[in-house]
């Protein structure tokens, strides 16, 4: 395994890139078909429970996932230093021991289903099909979590392609195995909870594998040792500030969502379909962000600004040019595209809806890219704070359209939201980067 803070060329860093790229637009691709494949072997009564429940998912995400993508920053800071006593204790006691006590979270939560379905707000005539789904969807949280900052040190140590690799495979035979469970074990809804559940598990068990097929991993995982109060607290640090930001941002998409619930049934048909391949866009463009994070926070360790800034340039600059590319798709094939999403059945105001929210949205991709690699950036330079204050400015700029805009202008405000929403906290993330590289600046002048 190697790093990015050594020996930087466009063949090591594109050929991280690349992978990661294309797992996330083969996933992301897939989920469509793995839609289809759901609502072929469950009935419309599973298929609302799946709905119902979709926010406790969401909810685990945004603390097991995010929490562990906190604390892959930290470590891929440590791995940058190359001290392997903070790797040790960053990973295999002090993310541990949060790790517990998110898993101890959950088997509390899992005893509490009906109270978190009435939380949920899960319809009293879906409780009885829904317990059991839940049950097992509140068990995946621990273990997504495991996986996840199994991920983030793979992919410190230069290697994208195992996840690659692993993310790919697994939604298929996530696919199989829920119909699996259908077909020959006569399950019916919690197929689907024990499918994610399987997967997440079976991803966590194989990286643990290679990684004790590796130097590096073996060290890592056979070589424990007790965790420092500075090493706890950074991981608490990035942890907390990137779980808040995320459920601060999801709270405010939760009051978006609902007004958008409230537009004609043509226009919200529209939109869903002309979300489809602007979700599927955007995800794509996450894989120049997280590279932008791991040369960043492994050059500041060893001080190579330079390093650092070319490389924070140059990756910016080819999400621009894929935001350009894609861009030009949206404008020339638009129609093409949902019609192939939804078929030749579609109401024309419903095709129009969803044109006209993807070509708009897709205008507005070079500002998103520009805040997803910002905040990445910026945490790996160890700025925690704003993360959770980037969040609350998309939030309440997500409060301001639901409120104020949508209902004075109608769906074309809804259509330019994404570029309010990502092109403030961009603005903001760009400033606060240029500020910080110039006070690093002139600590080494000073040194």
């Amino acid at each position: 395994m190697k790093n990015f803070a050594e020996e930087l060329t466009n063949r090591k860093v594109y050929g991280f890139l690349i992978p990661l790229f294309l797992s996330t637009i083969l996933t992301q691709s897939y989920s469509v078909v793995s839609a289809a494949v759901t609502g072929r072997y469950l009935d419309a009564g599973a298929l609302s429970v799946i709905v119902a429940c979709s926010a406790c998912l969401a909810m685990e995400n945004y603390i097991c996932v995010s929490t562990t993508t906190g604390f892959g920053f930290y470590i891929n800071r440590c791995v940058g230093s190359a001290d392997q006593r903070r790797q040790r204790e960053a990973l295999c006691v002090g993310a541990l021991f949060f790790f517990l006590a998110m898993i101890a979270v959950i088997q509390i939560m899992r005893r509490l289903s009906e109270p978190v379905m009435t939380l949920a707000n899960v319809p009293d005539y879906m409780r009885e099909n829904a317990k059991p789904y839940m049950t097992v969807i509140l068990m995946v949280g621990g273990f997504w979590g495991l996986e996840n900052l199994l991920i983030q040190v793979v992919e410190a140590f230069g290697e994208s392609r195992v996840p690659a690799l692993l993310s790919t495979v697994g939604v298929v035979l996530q696919t199989l195995v829920m119909i699996g469970l259908i077909t020959w074990g006569g399950l019916g809804v919690e197929a689907s909870a024990l499918a994610v559940l399987f997967l997440h598990i079976g991803r966590a068990v194989i990286l643990i594998i290679w990684m004790l097929l590796h130097s590096s991993g073996r060290e890592l995982l056979l070589h424990p040792c007790l965790p420092s109060r500075p090493v706890c607290s950074e991981l608490f640090k990035n942890g907390c500030s990137k779980s808040l930001m995320m459920v601060i941002i999801g709270l405010g998409a939760f009051v978006f969502n609902r007004r958008i619930n409230t537009l004609p049934e043509d226009i919200l048909t529209g939109y869903s379909y002309g979300q489809t391949p602007v979700d599927l866009l955007m995800s794509s463009l996450s894989a120049c962000a997280v590279t932008a994070g791991l040369i960043t926070g492994q050059n500041k360790e060893r001080k190579q600004l330079a390093v650092m800034r070319v490389w924070n340039r140059r990756l910016l600059i080819s999400s621009f040019i894929l935001c350009g590319l894609y861009i030009l798709i949206a404008l020339a094939f638009a129609p093409a595209l949902i019609r192939l999403l939804a078929g030749t059945k579609l109401a024309a105001e419903s095709l129009a809806a969803a044109c006209l929210v993807f070509r708009i949205q897709a205008l507005a991709l070079p500002l998103v890219s520009c805040y997803m690699l910002c905040r990445n950036v910026l945490q790996s330079l160890g700025i925690y704070w704003v993360l959770p204050l980037l969040g609350g400015t998309e939030a309440v700029i997500n409060l301001l359209f639901a409120w104020l805009l949508i209902p004075a202008f109608g769906y074309i405000a809804v259509c330019w939201s994404a570029a309010a929403k990502w092109g403030i906290p961009a603005l903001i993330g760009l400033l606060l980067y240029f500020k910080k590289i110039q006070g690093e600046n002139c600590e080494n002048d000073h040194s």
